[in-house]
This record gives C-alpha cells, sequence and structure tokens, in this order.
C-alpha cells in the first residue's frame, strides 16, 4: 500500500499540533470589581438595578455610603450582589440584601407579601427569587417588634438591591489580658430603654465566630449580667451610625464577666504581606518606681516594676481556608527595696495558640487548634503581715519539722509550672439561625495534658490541724502568718470526644430561654464514657411590662478526673427582679 508524501506530511503535522502545549491565555486575570464593571458597560440587568439604586439618592448620601461600606468586613454592595451565583427564574425577580461580615454571624431575613403571610427566610448576601409584586423585608436583632422592615418592590428580571441604611454591632469578649472569652454581657437601647438580651464571646479556639448584631441606628448600652438598665457601673455604651458595621472590644473579669472597660479599638491590626497574609507585632514596655517615705518611724520603703508585653500573630485567609497562630509573652519584675532574691514575677504567662478552619460552608466546617499555656519564672509569695510562712503535712497538720520561716519573700511553685498543652479537632454546626429560634452544635476530639510539679498551695489558717499538747503559740504563730499546704507533682492526661449543644428560642417581645450543655468524655486513663464531665448554663427572661423585667439564670458543672479525690460538683441559681425608668 502506497502513501502519499502529503498525507504523512500533513499527519506528522497535525501529531506535531497536537503534541506541544498550548499557549498561556492572552489578557490579564479580572478583579470582581472590573467583572461589575463590564457588566454595567454591557447593560447587565443587576448592574443597572444597582446603578439605578444608588442614582435615587444624592450626592451626600452616595458619599455617606461609600463611606460607611469602608467599614464592613465584607466586600462593597456592588461587588456582593456581583459574586452572588443565586439564578432568579424566568418570570421572577428578587431583592438583594448585603452582608456586613463575611461569615455567617447575622440574623436570617424574613419576606412578607401584602398579606404579611412569610413567603421566603434567607441569609444576608444572598439574593431571594420572589414573583413580581410589593414585599416587606424584615432583619435584625431582637424580638419581631424590635427588628427593622423595609418596604420593596420586586419587578422581573432583576435582583433589587437595599442600600443598607442600619447598623452593625459585633462584641468581641476578652479578657484583661486581650485573650478571646466566652463571657456574657447584655445589650440595651438607651433612649428607649429596650433590651435586646443577652449575648456571648466566642470560643475562638473551638472555631466559634462572634454573632453580629444588626439593630436600628443609635446609641446603646453594653451591662454586665443582672446589672439595672439604671447602673452606673459595670457598663459601656458605643453609638451605632447608619450603614456603618462597628467593632466594640469588651473587656471582662474571667471570675464574674464583670466589665473593665471597653471601647471600638481593634486588639489585633494587622499588616498585608500578601493578599492572603496578614501579620501583626504588639511590643510595650512600661517601667514605674516609687519611694514612701514615713518620716516619724524613719522608715522608706522603695518599689520598682518593670514590665513588657510582646503579642505576635500570623494570619492566612483565603476562602473557605482560615489559619492563624498566635504567641504571646506578658512578664513583669516586682523589685521591693532593690533586694533581687526577693523579686516577684506577676503577671507571668507564656502562651502560644494556633487554629486552623476550613468553612466548607456558611454553617458547617471542620477545625483544628493547639495551645499551650505556661509562665516563665517561680512563682513567689510576698507576706505583707508581721507573721512568716508556716507549713503543714497531706492531712493538714502543723509540721513542727518544717518550722516556721520568716522570710519576706517564698517560692511555692517553680518554673514552668504548670504547663498545660491541648489539641483537638472536630466540627462546628449553626443547625438554625429563625428569628425565634437558633441553635448549634460542635462535635470533637480532645486532648489535654497538664504537668505540675512539686509546689504548695495557700489554705485558710482554720484548716490546720495541732497534735501538740500546748498549741497555743502554734495557733498564735499560724494566725499571724501564711499557712502552705504541700502538693505532690502529678501529670493529668485526658483524651476522648467532646460536645455541645445550645439553643435559644424567643416568644415575641415577652420572653426568651437560652441554654448551652457541654459533654467531655475521656477515655484516656480511664473510660469514663458514663461518667463524662458535664458544664450546663440556662437563663429564662420575662418582659412583664415595658419598664419590668425577670430573669431567671442556673448554672451546673461536675468534673471528675481520677487524679481528683473527690469531683468538682457546684450548681448556682440567681434571680433579678428589675425596675427601671427614665424621665428622658
Amino acid at each position: 500500500m502506497r502513501v502519499s508524501v502529503g498525507v504523512l506530511l500533513s499527519f506528522a503535522l497535525c501529531a506535531t499540533a497536537v503534541a506541544a502545549p498550548p499557549p498561556d491565555l492572552p489578557g490579564e486575570e479580572l478583579t470582581d470589581r472590573q467583572v461589575f464593571q463590564q457588566k454595567r458597560n454591557s447593560g447587565d440587568a443587576g448592574a443597572a438595578i444597582i446603578d439605578d439604586a444608588i442614582a435615587k439618592v444624592s450626592r451626600t448620601e452616595r458619599s455617606w455610603l461609600e463611606g460607611a461600606m469602608e467599614t464592613w468586613n465584607a466586600p462593597p454592595l456592588y461587588m456582593q450582589q456581583a459574586m452572588d451565583e443565586t439564578i432568579i427564574p424566568y418570570g421572577k425577580g428578587g431583592v438583594y440584601i448585603p452582608t456586613y461580615t463575611e461569615t455567617n454571624s447575622e440574623p436570617d431575613i424574613e419576606v412578607f407579601d401584602v398579606n404579611d403571610n412569610l413567603v421566603a427566610t434567607e441569609q444576608p448576601g444572598r439574593t431571594v427569587a420572589l414573583e413580581p409584586g410589593e414585599y416587606k423585608v424584615m432583619l435584625g436583632s431582637g424580638s419581631r417588634q424590635q427588628r427593622i422592615e423595609k418596604n420593596v418592590r420586586v419587578n422581573e428580571g432583576a435582583a433589587q438591591p437595599l442600600i443598607p441604611d442600619w447598623a452593625g454591632l459585633v462584641i468581641d469578649v476578652v479578657d484583661e489580658q486581650g485573650v478571646a472569652l466566652k463571657g456574657e454581657y447584655e445589650l440595651v437601647r438607651i433612649d428607649e430603654f429596650d433590651p435586646y438580651g443577652r449575648g456571648y464571646g466566642a470560643s475562638i479556639e473551638l472555631g466559634e465566630t462572634v454573632k453580629a448584631w444588626i439593630l436600628k441606628p443609635g446609641v446603646y448600652k453594653i451591662l454586665g449580667v443582672g446589672e439595672g438598665y439604671n447602673t452606673l457601673t459595670n457598663f459601656v455604651t458605643v453609638r451605632l451610625l447608619p450603614g456603618e458595621l462597628t467593632t466594640f472590644l469588651l473587656i471582662q473579669d474571667p471570675a464574674d464577666f464583670r466589665i473593665r472597660g471597653g471601647g471600638t479599638i481593634h486588639l489585633t491590626p494587622t499588616a498585608k504581606l500578601t493578599s492572603n497574609w496578614r501579620f501583626g507585632l504588639n511590643i510595650g514596655i512600661n517601667a514605674q518606681f516609687n519611694s514612701e517615705i514615713d518620716h516619724q518611724a524613719e522608715l522608706t520603703a522603695n518599689t520598682f516594676t518593670l514590665g513588657g508585653l510582646v503579642d505576635a500573630w500570623l494570619l492566612y485567609r483565603r476562602k473557605p481556608v482560615e489559619w492563624s497562630t498566635r504567641l504571646r509573652l506578658d512578664e513583669s519584675i516586682n523589685l521591693t527595696d532593690d533586694d533581687v532574691k526577693d523579686m516577684v514575677n506577676n503577671p507571668d504567662r507564656l502562651l502560644m495558640s494556633s487554629i486552623f478552619i476550613w468553612r466548607v460552608l456558611n454553617w458547617f466546617g471542620p477545625y483544628a487548634r493547639v495551645e499551650s499555656n505556661t509562665k516563665v519564672f517561680n512563682s513567689k509569695v510576698r507576706r505583707s503581715s508581721e507573721g512568716g510562712f508556716c507549713f503543714t503535712d497531706a492531712n493538714y497538720v502543723f509540721d513542727e519539722d518544717a518550722g516556721f520561716d520568716t522570710s519576706q519573700v517564698y517560692t511555692i511553685e517553680p518554673a514552668f509550672s504548670p504547663f498545660i498543652l491541648e489539641l483537638g479537632a472536630g466540627m462546628n454546626f449553626d443547625l438554625t439561625t429563625r428569628r425565634y429560634f437558633e441553635a448549634k452544635a460542635r462535635l470533637g476530639f480532645g486532648c489535654a495534658y497538664s504537668r505540675y510539679d512539686d509546689r504548695y498551695r495557700i489554705i485558710e489558717s482554720g484548716k490546720v490541724k495541732y497534735v501538740s499538747g500546748d498549741s497555743l503559740a502554734q495557733k498564735l504563730l499560724v494566725s499571724n502568718g501564711i499557712v502552705l499546704f504541700p502538693e505532690d507533682r502529678v501529670n493529668i492526661l485526658e483524651v476522648g470526644p467532646q460536645a455541645s449543644l445550645g439553643a435559644t428560642v424567643r416568644i415575641g417581645a415577652f420572653g426568651s430561654a437560652e441554654g448551652e450543655v457541654k459533654f467531655f468524655a475521656p477515655v484516656l486513663p480511664e473510660q469514663r464514657l458514663m461518667t463524662p464531665d458535664v458544664e450546663f448554663s440556662g437563663t429564662l427572661s420575662w418582659r412583664l411590662h415595658r419598664s419590668l423585667n425577670l430573669d431567671y439564670t442556673y448554672r451546673q458543672t461536675l468534673k471528675r478526673p481520677a487524679e481528683l479525690d473527690e469531683p468538682v460538683h457546684t450548681s448556682a441559681h440567681g434571680i433579678w427582679l428589675r425596675l427601671h425608668y427614665s424621665s428622658r
């Protein structure tokens, strides 16, 4: 069989063309802003609707809107709607409500028809497809009477955006060292004394996010739990402006959630490394010297304090992945009369934490974390009384062999003790975020290791026992001194599944119920699936009258690690009847 040279040549050219790599795609990658501009130039209906909506406001109002959008954590309105992938069916239109935050942290939106029938429920940042006609959009936090209502007309073939004139508020709760805290507070609108209920911080180390309040513009009061609305202590205020998202930092005491301060400041300002990487660094040093002289007694007391703080963090964020690592060193040197051997370090903390979050969906995503916590120096205690340090044995009996120490400062725990390491991984679920019912769950697996070296614990003098026949002198020494109880070295390792479930139910403007239960069931070093550690907290609130509120809280904690002689089992009840009135 003969094959012509032309056929062979044609075949070779085709093979060469197939085998050769294709050239690079021409042009540059388009940004969301450029995509929207292209849609606008080509006469896209969605872009035209946004232009029409913005054109209806004056130049001053337009400038206000552009400035307000700069405060959002989410992209501007036109970019949000350009990125929305919702398909509007033929013959329908839609309404688009922008979101202030990037995560699913805002209350759901409800759409009602002219007969006040609920026709749609959606998250902010998504287009709601509707039949052409008149509708009422209800959004925001609180009861139905407290929410924000907007009337909108839906036209066929386009999504009408709502120009946001409501306010957003995100309250980050931290302790006095700036560590995220799942605190608790109450939010009240000042001018009307209108309570919006309780809010909480977030356990960032467990992949939680702070929920955003969507509110009417005005001045709001953030109260410590249980305070009266007219209180002049344990509160801060914040002013919310139309269209803006306000990020508020609330500092609380972890022991009782009492408010220590607050303001619209960013605790962790960041500098951009690349489009997805950010870093931050805070370094602070303070020094203080005091000299007190008692001329009558001819006594002089000199104190010197040198404190330092190093706080560094590295962030990576590219949807749907978030990763953050933080290192914090908080130290202070306290000297009295220039005696170095009596130096006390307080505060003294070394903290490292890292968390990885993969937000598969707005309401669901896995997380993994690691955290270590320790201190650098020996823990010392300084006596302020005329007496000294005395000791007991493991049975609380006064230790005659140890005797009595008259030092000004005594070491009660060595450096790098305790050392705590925690590992965990799991899933976060926002089960529902309806106005009248919210529920969330967390399922995971955790490991906690704690090492405590030989140390002393300060106890009350009333716990001391005596075996000596003449113990009057011993009792006198003990009553004037600091009693130290010895504790041996211990290692605690617990591994097992952990879970939590929280829910909030709102009954109009008359009442609400909130509850959260947490479980930790170790399988190592002993299997405690049937006897887990349990924490429960619940709150019931009734609005008996515009000026009268009744609250009831209940908390219970049960922990049963094998290293403890007795389980920790506590509970607490609280009832608050609050009457408030103002002539304004």
